[in-house]
């Protein structure tokens, strides 16, 4: 077992993913590199909204307090890698984690797996993360590598988010993005996404994609928050969509000097 800071003080603890600590109701994850984190604040913004409607009060770490940040870290001895903030009604315990290396393209491939319904709406980030779990466990025992995300889709059929990323897709000049009826999370990258990319806004209850001019992957532990999509799957790993990566460049350059300007050293 690992060590995790709880309340302050260095605990034994494990922070890989879909183990949480007995108790555990939220949480967030945020890349670690070089003693720097990008838009801290956008995770630690969503992380109290879920708290604030379960009546839990925000502890340090949570309240985004630098210095219990910069102690708890001293504590864990680590620059780089998955941080995870795991809050419950009287603790909240930050991790460390390896973080692995990320392919610059996806393939996207779609699951049987439904997307549950959310506890209510904005998403919260939940734990135990049961249903994005079982996403991942499909994705993984058909046989794809770590540069395939998995699609969830809504009851309805209608695209959600991946099983551990958000999606968007530019389709006639705008840029489109899954409703939030949808039940996806409102991920921190594709926030962050919508306010900088220059281009119309749609919040959809859509279908694949099929004629969208460039797809993105959202993830805030990516290096610039997000990667291009190169092709589509269904769940029988028949193409459904394809495209050329470099399409997404501008909006990823976007995205990647935004978050830079937001930065945070913890060196």
């Amino acid at each position: 077992m690992s060590r995790v800071c709880r309340n302050g003080v260095l605990a034994e603890g494990d922070a890989s993913p879909g183990s949480f600590p007995d108790g555990a109701a939220f949480f967030e994850t945020i890349a670690l590199r070089a003693g720097v984190t990008e838009c801290l604040e956008d995770h630690l913004a969503r992380l109290r909204a879920g708290m604030s409607h379960a009546g839990f009060v925000s502890g340090p770490l949570a309240a985004g307090d630098l210095a219990a940040w910069r102690a708890a870290l001293r504590l864990l001895g680590g620059q780089a890698g998955v941080l995870r903030l795991a809050v419950g009604p009287d603790f909240e315990e930050l991790g460390l984690r390896a973080l692995l290396p990320s392919p610059e393209v996806f393939r996207l491939r779609s699951l049987r797996t439904p997307r549950d319904a959310p506890e209510w709406l904005p998403r919260p980030k939940s734990a135990p993360w049961a249903n994005s779990l079982a996403a991942s466990v499909e994705l993984r025992t058909s046989g794809e590598g770590p540069g395939v995300e998995g699609v969830q889709f809504d009851a309805r059929g209608f695209v959600s988010e991946g099983s551990r990323s958000s999606l968007a897709w530019v389709e006639r000049g705008a840029l489109h993005v899954p409703a939030e009826s949808t039940g996806r999370l409102p991920g921190t990258a594709l926030g962050q996404l919508v306010r900088c990319a220059g281009l119309p806004v749609r919040a959809v209850e859509s279908g694949v994609p099929v004629r969208a001019e460039a797809i993105l992957v959202l993830r805030s532990t990516l290096p610039g928050g997000a990667s291009a999509v190169s092709r589509w799957d269904d769940v029988d790993g028949r193409p459904l969509w394809s495209g050329d990566p470099a399409a997404a460049r501008p909006l990823l350059a976007a995205l990647a000097a935004w978050r830079a300007q937001r930065c945070i050293s913890f060196a």
